[in-house]
């Protein structure tokens, strides 16, 4: 039996590979934004260990999820699933960030600080991160602003931005498994209803990876569909452009991305 920690599991593919780990025999426990969600998680995972609560929009509300997760002791995977696509720029509160970009790029950068290492841990990115621009400049929108806002282009730039975090955090933490995931496009929340690709495609590599079916001595990698290992775009292996992201979420968070 695993431990496994799943952010963003009130529906989609959180919530489906919650589940099929449940019926694996694992301990699962869920993520919510709010107690509304949560109780919905529950009703639909009722095997789960338990629903954390916290919108990771907020940097307040994140750290003390990093609390939460820590209190409850040691996972073998985490898998920080929890995203956004379409939407206005809506300022978070106690940072002035987009809200996509926080939750996308900030909040995953927060708990891989905070969180105490797990034998897996998992960042979910998207193929639209090949269309991202690759300057990593401004990623925060504190320069450009609202008025400079569109929300497709930022979802493609936070995807790359997550993966320079996700290897950043692979060169630095020994002995765990770190690996960013492009789950498939599908009809979910996020994916919109003219998808092409099944759900059970992604969530089975959701829970090879939590599972640990894999060659754990594999870090830094790119996980697709299907079990697969993809090809990312070459910037995300840019050391000097994980760096630049890096500098950028710890000026925003005064939180260090230790060795």
């Amino acid at each position: 039996m695993v431990r496994v920690f799943i952010t963003g599991s009130a529906d989609g593919f959180g919530l489906e590979a919650a589940r099929q780990l449940v019926e694996h025999g694992h301990s699962v426990y869920l993520h919510a934004r709010n107690q509304s969600r949560a109780a919905d998680a529950k009703a639909a995972c009722p095997g789960a260990a338990g629903v954390l609560v916290a919108n990771l929009a907020s940097m307040k509300e994140t750290r003390e999820l990093a609390d939460q997760v820590n209190a409850i002791g040691n996972f073998d995977a985490i898998i920080l699933n929890a995203g956004m696509l379409y939407g206005p720029f809506r300022k978070t509160p106690d940072t002035g960030i987009p809200a996509m970009v926080f939750v996308n790029v900030l909040a995953p950068y927060i708990l891989a600080c905070l969180l105490h290492r797990p034998k897996r841990l998992i960042f979910i990115a998207s193929q639209l991160h090949q269309q991202a621009d690759t300057s990593a400049d401004d990623i925060f929108w504190f320069e450009r602003g609202e008025n400079g806002f569109q929300d497709f282009p930022a979802y493609c730039d936070s995807k790359l931005h997550v993966m320079l975090v996700a290897n950043a955090v692979a060169r630095r933490f020994q002995g765990t498994s770190v690996v960013s995931v492009h789950p498939g496009w599908v009809a979910t929340k996020v994916g919109g209803a003219d998808a092409p690709d099944k759900l059970e495609d992604g969530v089975e590599t959701y829970v090879m990876l939590a599972e640990g079916e894999y060659d754990q001595n594999l870090t830094g990698k790119y996980f697709v569909p299907k079990k697969q290992i993809g090809t990312p775009l070459p910037a995300s292996n840019d050391i000097s452009l994980q760096e630049k992201v890096v500098k950028a979420c710890e000026d925003v968070t005064g939180l260090k991305l230790s060795d």
